[in-house]
């Protein structure tokens, strides 16, 4: 098979990204004393902490629900044990990996195995891409509408943030429109995809938007017991760090979500925002990270044994 140097161009523009992120975090965070950083680790209040930690744990459960609908798009019913094992390894390994390094490939192999084409797996996977972004762009264009964040000096954009959010619900509004009245197929390389049902539309952009509000909440909740900062200021700081950072392909958004969330919030919650976010790293990315290695080394030795198993009866029964 002939190399194409055309695929390094992804993975080394998200490296080199993600070395830039970093490098401006780590000028950043210089600009924090040792004390406020402390000051942020500690400033949360226990109870808070377990909450967050609940929230996510239930963001999580939440989100075996894109699977479940991308599913249905594709018409086939799977055990909802299989769906909650193969969405929870797919967004725990990929949230911190991304999604071509593993999100992808879990999928690809889990569904592949129970019976889905390898169309049927594209379908799916472009089905739970498109009920993220129509996530975003409800719940960003009602926030950046209502209430519109203030960014940087040195990262004005060229018309208002209102004006942001106004373009995203038209987004939105174009979608549904097109679920409504398009019944014919688009042709994406060689798939022939055709828009949603507006029912399964309307699914979609709920689940996302109730997955980005639990979430958020999760990061408002670790901000520093002694910061006055509004909700949909954190709503809004953390969809435009989850966008950007998704956008990136820098795996978990590692370094690229931290700067953002640190540029967004520093003026209005304090240096102390920077242990907060580094909290939230922690809960939301690496904790089930750990869970989701446990619990695929648990199912593949599992799944190797009742192999074994198989075989040894049927080797018995032919002897």
């Amino acid at each position: 098979m002939k190399f194409d140097p055309r695929k390094l161009v992804g993975p080394l523009m998200a490296l080199l990204l993600f070395g830039l992120a970093v490098r401006l975090l780590i000028g950043e965070a210089q600009k924090v004393s040792w004390d406020d950083f402390v000051a942020g680790l500690t400033g949360v209040p226990p109870a808070y902490l377990v909450i967050a930690t609940f929230l996510v744990a239930l963001n999580y459960a939440l989100l075996i629900c894109y699977d479940i609908l991308a599913l249905r798009y594709v018409c086939r019913a799977l055990p909802l044990k299989r769906v909650s094992l193969v969405a929870f390894l797919g967004y725990a390994l990929g949230n911190n990996l991304g999604t071509l390094l593993a999100a992808a490939p879990i999928r690809y192999r889990f569904y592949h195995r129970w019976g889905l084409t390898h169309r049927q797996i594209v379908a799916l996977m472009s089905v739970l891409a498109l009920t993220f972004w129509s996530g975003v762009c409800v719940l960003g264009g009602v926030v950046l509408v209502l209430h519109p964040i203030e960014l940087p000096a040195k990262f004005d954009l060229p018309f208002g943030v209102r004006t942001l959010g106004a373009i995203l619900l038209s987004i939105v509004v174009f979608y549904a429109v097109v679920c409504l009245v398009w019944q014919k197929p688009w042709p994406i390389g060689k798939l022939h995809l055709r828009p949603p049902s507006l029912g399964l539309a309307t699914a979609q952009a709920s689940v996302a938007i109730v997955d980005l509000t639990i979430s958020a909440t999760a990061l408002y909740l670790v901000m520093p017991g002694d910061a006055v900062v509004p909700f949909p200021t954190v709503l809004a700081a953390y969809l435009v760090g989850i966008t950007i950072s998704l956008i990136t392909q820098v795996p978990g958004g590692l370094g690229v979500l931290e700067l953002i969330l640190w540029t967004l919030l520093k003026d209005t919650v304090g240096k102390p925002v920077l242990a907060s976010v580094l909290i939230f790293r922690v809960i939301y990315y690496i904790l089930p990270l750990l869970v989701g290695m446990v619990v695929l080394v648990a199912h593949e030795i599992y799944s190797g044994a009742m192999e074994a198993r198989h075989d040894a009866e049927t080797f018995d029964a032919a002897n």
